[in-house]
């Protein structure tokens, strides 16, 4: 796995463990403050995830210039700014956590393309939690009240989370990237990154656009494997 790289000012007074996850150019590391006790993650998202998308984009011909492929990399990066700027203002309302911060920067020993890191404190997976527990029949009600309320206040806003996956618990918020804008969502298409055991059938496919249902089908996934044992209808 990678070796953590302390970045200025986000992680000023930071200490970093060694990479827990490294998964398609998205690597997470744990981390703490100086002097004190409270835990962190750090993800780092490389854009792009590999040189050889560089290569592919030259040699294909969609980019003519290295130039304008860096400039469609500031663009991707951008966009996850974006994202966690619209994740910053949905956590003022109910079921929604925010990053502690973010910040770009461009990649080193003559790679070209950008590295997002996205700082947020520590939260245990549901998929843990559930796994080391016995969820309880209030649990597990409190748990689709909690979701149902953030996927409407998401809506409301005018997005749809399409990675609803099992990633939190206790006061059951959503706190990570998969915001889309419901605007304009026929035109989309859902990235590979958001595809997981709890997306729709429909939308394994590449070719076919995201649609309204899939944020509800990933929470009715997630309460089925709860009160079935964990165990998934497929």
């Amino acid at each position: 796995m990678s070796e953590p790289k302390l970045i200025s000012p986000l992680l000023d007074g930071f200490a970093m463990g060694a990479a827990i996850s490294e998964h398609n150019g998205v690597r997470c590391y744990p981390a703490m403050r100086e002097n004190s006790d409270q835990k962190y993650i750090v993800k780092i998202i490389s854009i792009p995830a590999s040189q050889s998308q560089v290569e592919a984009l030259l040699l294909t011909g969609a980019y003519r210039e290295p130039t304008a492929v860096l400039e469609y990399f500031r663009e991707l990066a951008d966009n996850v700014e974006k994202e966690a700027a619209c994740l910053k203002n949905l956590s003022r309302l109910e079921g929604f956590l925010a990053f502690e911060g973010w910040q770009v920067v461009p990649m080193e020993n003559g790679k070209m393309g950008y590295e997002v890191y996205l700082l947020s404190s520590f939260r245990q997976a549901l998929e843990k939690y559930v796994r080391r527990n016995n969820m309880t029949h209030l649990g597990a009600l409190n748990l689709g009240i909690d979701m149902c309320n953030a996927l409407s206040a998401a809506r409301r806003a005018g997005w749809i989370y399409v990675d609803l996956k099992p990633s939190e618990n206790k006061e059951y918020r959503i706190g990570d990237l998969g915001l889309m804008e419901l605007e304009g969502l026929d035109l989309a298409a859902l990235p590979a990154k958001y595809r997981s055991t709890y997306t729709a059938p429909e939308l394994q496919d590449e070719m076919l656009s995201p649609n309204t249902t899939q944020d509800t089908y990933a929470l009715g996934l997630i309460l089925y494997q709860i009160f079935n044992n964990g165990q998934l209808p497929l």
